[in-house]
């Protein structure tokens, strides 16, 4: 299955896409642009193809982390962040996207506070559902390296911007740097925001750390991210993985994030395989489609060309992953589509 027409026209739902690693080279060039323009001082210094991280490339997850500092740098005011997510939401519906929970940590600059950043996060979403048919809501970061009195502080602020915003905010995550930070302390933070009735979802098993997997599989979130170093053949233990086959907990798969950050050698060795067979829940996600050059509608096809899945497989795995979206009211709605799509395409 090569056509890359079917890809794009299959209705997708993307449940793991950070806004920073996001960011397309048009939407940079668009924003260094803006900057010049407004006479801010960019401090990039970088090349677009410095921030794209090829197939080929050797860098390993932690300089992927370095790399955000670009795209922070290009979003550190309230009207650049609203031209990014603007933007960004434009290209995931271009793609063929019709539900999308964009993520992002609300950060303090010396332009906009972190209630500034999440407020322009929001009205930029609300803004854009004016003119565009994809379905957004938003999950509020917390970055491992943050220090546990900022992360309460974030926890707090997603909170007080699900009470004010139900149809916009709809979950929580904890991601960033694996090998920063211990999940434990953070606990706290996230239960107060799961008992308020915001969604959870963790970034877990990047790196072998059973120890830790075990109890952010114990949390019971909502969905986990990644979930490589789960199953024993990836570095995770059999306790892991009769764990996550008994919660049958939901799995955000980034495949070309996880290949070109060499969290997994190749995609013929990607953890996908195990997990759709053992009927885990999985759903293909970007994770950073500007870092990695990549799109959805891309990687679905990767996902069906290394695992040899039918079209009417394929149209599953995009059916399945609407159960698993945080916003429960608009489920039918993104079911109804898919099933549309199915009949129309006799699948």
């Amino acid at each position: 299955m090569d056509s890359e027409t079917f890809f794009v026209d299959l209705p997708k739902v993307e449940l793991h896409a950070h806004l920073n690693g996001s960011l397309s080279p048009a939407t940079m060039l668009q924003l260094k642009r803006y900057h010049a323009d407004s006479g801010l001082e960019d401090k990039t210094n970088a090349f677009f193809d410095e921030f794209q991280i090829g197939a080929g490339d050797s860098r390993n997850l932690t300089d992927c982390f370095q790399v955000f500092s670009i795209a922070h740098s290009l979003t550190s005011t309230p009207e650049t962040l609203a031209l990014a997510t603007s933007l960004t939401l434009q290209e995931f519906q271009d793609d063929g996207c019709c539900y999308l929970e964009l993520r992002s940590t609300p950060r303090d600059t010396p332009q906009m506070s972190k209630l500034q950043y999440i407020e322009t996060l929001v009205q930029a979403i609300q803004k854009s559902s004016l003119h565009l048919t994809m379905i957004t809501r938003l999950i509020v970061s917390i970055n491992r390296r943050s220090p546990l009195e900022e992360a309460e502080q974030i926890a707090d602020l997603a909170i007080e911007y699900y009470k004010k915003y139900p149809d916009v905010i709809v979950g929580i995550e904890l991601s960033g740097d694996p090998m920063a930070g211990v999940f434990q302390e953070f606990v706290p933070a996230l239960s107060k925001a799961k008992e308020a009735g915001l969604k959870v979802t963790l970034h877990c098993g990047e790196v072998c750390n059973p120890e830790e997997v075990m109890a952010m599989l114990k949390f019971k979130p909502d969905r986990i991210g990644h979930g490589i170093c789960i199953h024993p053949k990836y570095g995770g233990t059999e306790e892991t993985w009769s764990t996550l086959c008994k919660l049958k907990i939901p799995v955000e798969v980034c495949l070309t994030s996880n290949v070109n950050t060499k969290s997994v050698p190749d995609y013929d060795s990607h953890h996908f395989k195990l997990l759709y067979d053992a009927e885990i829940p999985v759903i293909i996600c970007t994770d950073d489609k500007g870092v990695f050059a990549t799109s959805l509608s891309r990687e679905y096809q990767i996902c069906v060309n290394t695992f040899s899945l039918t079209s009417y497989q394929t149209a599953r795995l995009a059916l399945n992953a609407c159960q698993y979206v945080f916003a429960d009211n608009v489920r039918k709605t993104l079911n109804d589509k898919l099933l549309n799509f199915i009949d129309k395409n006799s699948l």
